[in-house]
């Protein structure tokens, strides 16, 4: 049988068919592949965080203190920024260099523009003796950006009590020598003063992971 000259060529219509099915499968891999980037690029996209999530965020204690240039501070005022918060005195013998030296690291590895986008502050737990100028020489050996924090034992009491923190003085042999038992834990408040992820005392420390931790807090915006 003889195709009409006015008929539709076979073998075309079969190659018109395979471009169609061609574009329409290639349509969706971009199509898929661009949400895939998009979900991936998110900044709120769900991670595996090596700190302790909580299980309903809140928002941060904002407290008044005051830091080593006498200068009043309050938590709200470093809005925008990531902070990194932890409970600890001057005279402390291990926890306290040893967190603020992994502080340190992590704060160091950032760079100057995400520097600019963090703080990390040290309220003490030890008002009597941690003057504004001991605590000023103490965080100045780790990194001059580093805020210490003091107020009166009633502000400090508050401040701890916001966060769960405890403190007692403990192995007392004078006024002025002694030990303070305190919580651990360093607390990291995000960009939008929600208090999102906690870092126990006796888990090993990790620079990279915290890193992630943070550049996650910082472009999360939910």
């Amino acid at each position: 049988m003889q195709t009409s000259p006015n008929s539709p060529n076979p073998d075309i219509s079969r190659l018109v068919k395979w471009l169609r099915v061609l574009m329409t499968v290639t349509l969706a891999i971009v199509v898929a592949s661009a949400a895939a980037f998009l979900y991936l690029s998110s900044p709120n996209q769900r991670i595996t965080p090596y700190g302790t999530r909580l299980v309903k965020e809140r928002a941060a204690f904002d407290f008044t203190l005051v830091d080593q240039n006498n200068q009043t501070r309050r938590l709200s005022e470093f809005r925008g920024k990531a902070v990194y918060l932890f409970f600890g005195f001057v005279n402390c013998p291990d926890v306290c260099p040893t967190t603020l030296t992994e502080l340190k690291k992590v704060y160091q590895t950032l760079t100057p523009a995400e520097q600019s986008k963090v703080r990390v502050l040290l309220i003490t737990t030890d008002p009597e003796r941690d003057t504004p100028e001991v605590l000023g020489r103490y965080v100045a050996f780790f990194d001059p950006s580093f805020l210490g924090l003091t107020g009166t034992p009633q502000q400090i009491a508050e401040a701890a009590k916001g966060y769960g923190v405890f403190y007692i003085k403990s192995n007392i042999k004078s006024a002025t020598e002694y030990n303070v038992d305190h919580t651990a834990t360093t607390f990291l408040v995000d960009p939008q003063g929600r208090l999102r992820l906690l870092y126990a005392n006796g888990r090993p420390a990790n620079t990279e992971r915290m890193l992630e931790d943070l550049r996650w807090v910082l472009r999360s915006r939910g």
